[in-house]
């Protein structure tokens, strides 16, 4: 195949999207190509089941057109996310479907050890079974290089340096390994959540024990000339604060998350501080308020930066509802412009846990679409 029909190729598979029906024309749109050259390469791809042939929308006259699906059939791929307190992993068809899913703790307090181990342990594992896995996808909280596929720092990890974790899945599955920052995963798998009406602006904050932002701008993921866009959890909201383990003092993960919460009030856990501040417990009620406002006064200044259509909240951190909730609306409309809340929705994920390493997975389907 000549140079120009591997780029025209490469072209058009680069835009096939998991669990979507696309039109020929809307190829040839999209890419640029000719109708008769998008044709002629997706009857090949047909031919090699990468690609089945479904019903398509109606056309004017009545006869429905012929659209073309990624074939779910034609690989597997695992997608992980790898963020403690547990990794947790799907198994999907390049259809984008959950065949598999499960998670596993990450004893991150024994440093490396404690994160690679359960890595190895499950990239291994499913490498040997039934799933003929084609890619691996991982969604990689901290700093990265994405050009080196090396992660150079992990949350609250200090003796974590220079990892080279996409020649290390490489080695441990023996297919070819994604990385993608773990924010924009996020980003990737609530777009994908909402097709086929896909938001062509949407901002979605998980947050926890840290806090990730990621974004879809103009229809396509933020992550960054390094892979590490999203890093809101690190803007300064306090600059006489406490010193936060990224270097820095005041970031908002100091104020506004679980962990910032259980520190305040020394509880045992979030979940217990939430519940004792549901039953009436003045102080509990009165930081869990201030955490929101906090948090919301931070996606304030990003809904301004990218003016979304769609802010989607996950995390542990929502689960105290309109204890965190309310303040966090509050906050948003006392510090966002007017303009930027015209025609902003504000949801509650339904993916969860699961947001991330779906998002990874979809990389990892695209990516290995493409060597196809």
């Amino acid at each position: 195949m000549k140079l120009n029909s591997f780029r025209r190729r490469a072209e058009l598979l680069a835009r096939l999207r998991p669990g979507r029906t696309h039109s020929r024309l809307e190829l040839a749109a999209a890419t640029g190509l000719s109708v008769a050259t998008v044709s002629r390469i997706t009857r090949d791809l047909v031919h090699r089941k990468v690609l089945i042939e479904v019903e398509g929308r109606k056309a004017a006259l009545g006869r429905p057109t012929q659209g073309l699906e990624l074939n779910g059939e034609s690989g597997r791929v695992l997608g992980i996310s790898l963020l403690y307190p547990e990794l947790k992993w799907v198994v999907q068809n390049l259809r984008g479907d959950i065949l598999r899913q499960g998670s596993a703790p990450l004893a991150w307090k024994r440093g490396p050890a404690g994160v690679l181990g359960p890595l190895q342990k499950l990239v291994r594992s499913l490498a040997r079974g039934p799933d003929r896995l084609a890619a691996v996808g991982l969604a990689l909280p901290g700093q990265w290089d994405a050009a080196r596929g090396v992660s150079i720092q992990y949350p609250r990890i200090p003796s974590w340096h220079e990892v080279p974790l996409r020649d290390r899945l490489e080695a441990w599955g023996g297919v070819p390994a994604s990385l993608i920052g773990y924010a924009p995963a996020l980003a990737l798998a609530e777009q994908a959540r909402r097709r086929p009406a896909e938001p062509r602006n949407l901002i979605t904050i998980e947050v926890a024990e840290n806090i990730a932002m990621g974004a879809i701008v103009n229809g396509a993921v933020l992550e960054g000339a390094s892979g590490n866009a999203g890093e809101l959890g690190h803007i300064p909201v306090d600059p006489q604060g406490p010193p936060c383990y990224c270097g820095g003092r005041g970031c908002l993960e100091t104020q506004a998350t679980c962990s910032s919460v259980t520190a305040e009030l020394r509880d045992r856990s979030y979940e217990a501080a939430a519940r004792r501040a549901r039953e009436g417990d003045a102080t509990r009620r009165r930081v869990l308020r201030r955490a929101g406002r906090r948090l919301g006064t931070g996606l304030a200044t990003a809904l301004n930066l990218f003016n979304p259509e769609v802010l989607v909240l996950n995390g542990r951190f929502f689960d105290a509802g309109a204890l965190v909730t309310d303040s966090v609306r509050q906050a948003i409309e006392d510090h966002a412009v007017p303009s930027t809340l015209q025609r902003l929705a504000i949801e509650q994920s339904t993916l969860g846990p699961l947001a991330a390493p779906l998002g990874a997975g979809l990389v990892a389907i695209r990516d290995a679409v493409c060597r196809m």
